[in-house]
């Protein structure tokens, strides 16, 4: 892993971008693959009298490397938009009670808007409702939270994400046969709606799950958890991952043991790609993209500025199959790159250089 993400970790909770310079000024579309939930309102507010605005992100933790580059995302997003002065990113380090104060604290900074990729479905809910109660628009993103109220919630389907995983190995195990499934972080709501899901179809196929551990999302933990379990279960006949640098590790594992690669999920991750074509294995790869952390920057500079956004966006990308994967891999670039990202190139080469 780069130099620069481990810089990241060891930062400062609070981390201000200064908007220095001309900047040209982006557009302000959302990706088209974001689209506004069926049935979902839209809003307008009226548009800010600020001509330079100060944002605030609260983020719940940078523990695996989709995070700090859905981070990157929305720094870069920032410096695209002369209108934003500066974009003030705080990270809980995975304390909800934590990304609670961070919250506080942006507020009484006085932000003019607020984006929150939260920790927990429920526990932000009475600081959301506060910030929201204050007059600034309310960006939440990339997880669940449900205040009363809210401006903007950019979310992808996981309970998809976690459907087509599993729809695919129940196929390639014939509906039988005993599991084991790596999740990701216990009580954020990406992992419950995924899991949830996935349980649905191992129940109906007739799937057995025998054990499960969270692997954070990430690889390093998740190489711990998969050498933990497969020892336990050396047998098993597939694996259900929640994210593609866990089923990297897993696949690692199962070729340094000696044991036969059996079906398994994984996702649009740079690392997983690799091991895809390297492995050859029977696998797909969900798609969760980086760039919900540009979405939101840009959701909240369309707030401040009047312009017309859904209250409810979601994301429902098909998997990646075996024929795709050269339209994704990027053989320049090192395994903690996320596919799909809206980063420029050059930014992209100077981060996930080989």
């Amino acid at each position: 892993m780069k130099t620069w993400i481990a810089a990241l970790f060891g930062a400062s909770a609070l981390v201000a971008v200064g908007i220095a310079g001309p900047a040209s000024a982006a557009g302000l579309d959302f990706n088209p693959g974001l689209k506004p939930v069926q049935g979902s309102a839209e809003v307008k507010l009226p548009p800010s009298k600020k001509d330079k605005f100060v944002i605030g992100l609260s983020n719940i933790s940078l523990v695996n490397t989709w995070r700090v580059q859905m981070i990157e995302e929305a720094k870069y997003e920032a410096t695209q938009h002369p209108e934003i002065a500066e974009l003030v990113v705080t990270d809980a380090g995975g304390n909800v009670s934590k990304q609670v104060s961070d919250i506080e604290d942006l507020l009484a900074r006085g932000v003019d808007a607020l984006l929150v990729d939260p920790g927990s479905e429920t526990a932000l809910n009475g600081v959301l409702d506060k910030a929201y109660a204050s007059g600034i628009p309310v960006i939440l993103f990339a997880s669940k939270a449900n205040p009363q109220k809210y401006t903007s919630k950019i979310l992808g389907d996981d309970r998809f994400f976690g459907k087509a995983g599993a729809e695919y190995l129940a196929k390639a195990l014939g509906g039988k046969g005993n599991i084991i499934g790596i999740r990701g972080i216990s009580g954020n709501s990406i992992d419950n709606d995924r899991w949830a899901a996935a349980e649905e179809v191992f129940n109906a196929a007739g799937i057995k799950v025998i054990d499960t551990a969270f692997g954070d999302w990430a690889y390093d933990k998740g190489k711990q958890v998969c050498e933990s379990l497969i020892v336990a279960h050396p047998e098993i006949d597939g694996i259900w991952s929640s994210g593609g640098a866990m089923t990297q590790a897993c696949a690692e594992v199962m070729k340094e043991n000696g044991l036969t690669l059996v079906p398994m999920t994984g996702e649009g991750n740079n690392g997983f790609l690799r091991i895809w074509q390297e492995m050859d294995l029977n696998t797909v790869a969900p798609q969760y993209p980086t760039w919900f952390g540009q979405q939101a920057v840009i959701a909240g500079v369309r707030a401040l500025k009047g312009e017309p956004i859904a209250v409810d966006y979601v994301l429902n990308p098909d998997p990646i199959q075996k024929a795709d994967i050269a339209k994704y891999y990027r053989p320049d670039l090192n395994d903690s790159y996320w596919v799909g990202s809206s980063l420029p190139d050059d930014v992209l080469k100077k981060i996930y250089a080989k």
